[in-house]
């Protein structure tokens, strides 16, 4: 499971009477991947959590800031085998990601190994395989690599 680092080359300046949330939503992003790290998932799902909600309230629910949150919380979700929310944050974040960052940008893609692996877990085998075909073009496409004429 891949929790994303902090968005590089994406706005997230903020008007200054919501700066202060802005810093807090980045607090709380250390101390879920500190939890996460230290193998404190419950602690860090309901961190995520609250996180997940003040970036909602501070950036809005069309922002790559807020998708980050959304897959820090599937993360968790997928840790306690509750696939279900696990795909549908997944799923909200990939989308997100696509619109605002594009399909070959490191954290679309890393949503879309969580999805894989989410799948796998499931016992999905036709959509992990699926999906990691997904993956392994985007990567391709984004390095400039592949067989082209």
């Amino acid at each position: 499971l891949t929790l994303p680092g902090p968005l590089p080359q994406v706005d997230t300046s903020l008007p200054r009477h919501l700066e202060a949330q802005g810093a807090e939503v980045h607090q709380l992003g250390a101390r879920v991947r500190e939890l996460f790290a230290g193998g404190q998932f419950g602690d860090a799902l309901g961190v995520a959590e609250r996180r997940l909600d003040l970036c909602r309230r501070t950036y809005g629910s069309e922002h790559a800031m807020y998708a980050t949150c959304l897959n820090d919380v599937a993360t968790f979700e997928q840790v306690f085998a509750r696939y279900d929310r696990a795909e549908a944050l997944f799923e909200e974040a990939s989308k997100i990601q696509k619109k605002l960052l594009g399909q070959g940008h490191p954290h679309t893609i890393a949503t879309l190994q969580n999805l894989a692996a989410l799948y796998t877990a499931k016992g999905d085998a036709p959509k992990a395989e699926a999906m990691q075909l997904l993956v392994q073009a985007l990567q391709l496409s984004s390095s400039g690599g592949g067989d082209g004429p």
